[in-house]
């Protein structure tokens, strides 16, 4: 059974939230390979609070980038993966208790038809055929599990 906790996420309304009220800003992405997997990726047992940690990919947007040059930017680190803006889906964006709700994570879903992918630089990657199956990792990030429970929703997963 997982531990992640979806009451510990807040989702934020554009329309009745600023993004200058947020410390930092990081752009996340569920990604789905060629041959229609969900890549996910395990922190090594080196990253201390986060050691064994299953995530999605991206991070910090870095000043002077937009949320979605910053998780081009990401994807491309950490994946070597080319991606175009057009073909990004924004899904929402989020806070978490465990930054007293000081960082706004943007989270979209990309699909790699062109087979960009060459490998997984920065953690371990993790390749599941359905949500349910990420779902039972015991270190599963909560904003995570929203993510691709909110993806599922719209049906974008597989169950």
């Amino acid at each position: 059974m997982s531990a992640y906790s979806l009451d510990s996420i807040r989702v934020v309304d554009f329309d009745e939230s600023r993004m200058v009220d947020f410390k930092n800003h990081l752009a996340d992405c569920v990604v789905v390979t060629r041959d229609s997997k969900i890549l996910m990726q395990q922190r090594p047992a080196n990253w201390g609070r986060h050691a064994g940690v299953l995530n999605l990919f991206g991070g910090h947007v870095e000043d002077g980038e937009t949320i979605v040059q910053g998780l081009i930017r990401e994807l491309n680190e950490e994946l070597g993966a080319i991606v175009k803006p057009e073909d990004l889906m924004f899904i929402g964006a989020v806070s978490e208790d465990w930054t007293d709700h000081t960082e706004l994570v943007h989270v979209y879903f990309w699909r790699d038809v062109e087979g960009t992918i060459t490998g997984c630089y920065e953690a371990e990657s993790r390749e599941y055929e359905s949500v349910d199956a990420i779902l039972t990792h015991p270190k599963l990030m909560d904003y995570a599990a929203w993510a691709l429970l909110e993806c599922r929703k719209r049906s974008l997963l597989p169950l």
